[in-house]
């Protein structure tokens, strides 16, 4: 392995997930703030991100499987991103900026990382060997959830001192960057060697839903566990931004500051993941952080009071949502890896992202439409809760066998890349 090669990867993620903080933030606060964007609205602009995931995500799985040139096809999803941010920091500047124009272009750069994430996972066995992956993974992870703590610190400053232009503008820098970090990495371009050579891979077809979920398998018992979390999260996702704003009463250039001490929480939780699940079993350490999921959501729908303890709250609730949900994350990834037959990884994982997708687009415009009838924190209590109806299953998931073959897997399968 190229230490250099490594580092070059891992700047140029980190570049490009900086960047997207930085339009999450601009596309909330401008909705919000500027536009007056209803619930429903900031609703179908959450969805807006999910849907192409939901309905790209197996048709990107196989062909990250079958790419000859993965970092090239990496490089080309960057240089698309910037020129969707490039125009839009052009539009934010000359006041043509719509809750539909932020729409499309929250569906645009969902299309584009649906194409990108899972190729970006599957491309790191070919920069460092396979000895190395585990470690790669959770540097690559916590590097992350860095860089999104810096955009969170940041992005609601940038926003009200310089604008939304300049935050988009800002992004767009981060894709080029990107882009000219992975064109300089010296390894040959060619498809990860563990699942052998793309030739060989098959040229159609996928993993199905039914191959996953065998009968008696822990993943089946935590399937349901799975999409529930999924609707619920992208559900306080979409409410977010109006309840911090218009409930809380949080400034605006305050906004991205509720978000740093996810950013904190999510790189403990990233190294804490392993090393849990080594003390006490993947598959309890996985349906414990479910659990501190569903507490922190509900601390989040309880904040309320004076400003800095509704603010203080808040934070606490979505920094607990983030390290739960990094440690949630590692430990299927192990679960995922035993059920993945070689040279399927990508539409495995496609497919679980894909269906968990689908969940958060109904969880997404499920809110807004529920917020305008019963209220936004309500909206978020009842989300908060949604994860309890799987209780039935999930005790014979404790029961069932070990899988087959524990092993490193993509670090995120579930989880927007955003917050």
């Amino acid at each position: 392995m190229s230490s250099t090669d490594f580092r070059r990867y891992w700047w140029a993620e980190v570049a490009s997930q900086f960047g997207t903080v930085l339009t999450f933030v601009a596309t909330t606060t401008i909705a919000v703030e500027s536009l007056n964007a209803s619930t429903t609205q900031t609703g179908l602009l959450t969805a807006a991100g999910y849907l192409p995931a939901a309905l790209l995500g197996p048709w990107a799985g196989a062909a990250a499987d079958r790419a000859r040139r993965p970092r090239r096809q990496l490089v080309r999803c960057d240089l698309a991103a910037g020129s969707l941010l490039a125009l839009t920091a052009l539009a934010a500047a000359t006041d043509h900026l719509t809750v539909f124009w932020l729409a499309g272009l929250t569906l645009l750069l969902g299309g584009i990382a649906a194409a990108a994430e899972t190729l970006y996972f599957l491309h790191l066995q070919s920069v460092v060997p396979a000895g190395a992956l585990p470690e790669a993974r959770a540097t690559l992870q916590s590097g992350e959830y860095g860089a999104r703590l810096a955009g969170n610190a940041l992005a609601g400053l940038t926003v009200a001192a310089l604008g939304g232009a300049a935050a988009y503008g800002i992004d767009t820098l981060t894709y080029a960057l990107s882009a000219v970090l992975l064109l300089s990495i010296r390894r040959p371009d060619a498809p990860a060697s563990d699942d052998g050579a793309a030739e060989d891979r098959p040229a159609r077809g996928g993993v199905r839903l039914h191959g996953l979920l065998r009968r008696g398998s822990f993943l089946r018992s935590v399937f349901g566990l799975l999409l529930l979390q999924s609707a619920a999260t992208a559900a306080g996702a979409a409410l977010l931004g109006p309840f911090l704003l218009r409930e809380l009463h949080v400034p605006a250039a305050l906004f991205g500051f509720a978000f740093v001490a996810t950013g904190l929480a999510g790189m403990l939780g990233s190294w804490a993941g392993p090393r849990l699940a080594r003390r006490g079993g993947t598959r309890r350490w996985f349906l414990a952080a479910s659990a501190a999921q569903i507490l922190a959501s509900a601390a989040l729908a309880a904040a309320g009071g004076p400003l800095p303890l509704a603010a203080a709250t808040a934070a606490a609730g979505l920094a607990a949502a983030k390290f739960s949900g990094a440690v949630s994350n590692v430990c299927l990834s192990t679960v995922v890896l035993a059920d993945s037959a070689p040279g399927t990884l990508g539409r495995t994982v496609a497919l679980l992202r894909s269906a968990s997708t689908a969940c958060q687009v109904a969880g997404a415009l499920g809110a807004g439409l529920l917020a305008t009838v019963a209220g936004t924190r309500t909206t978020l209590w009842c989300a908060a809760a949604l994860p309890l109806l799987t209780l039935p299953w999930l005790a014979r998931g404790v029961r069932t066998p070990p899988g087959r073959r524990p092993g490193p897997a993509p670090t995120t399968l579930t989880e927007k890349a955003v917050s």
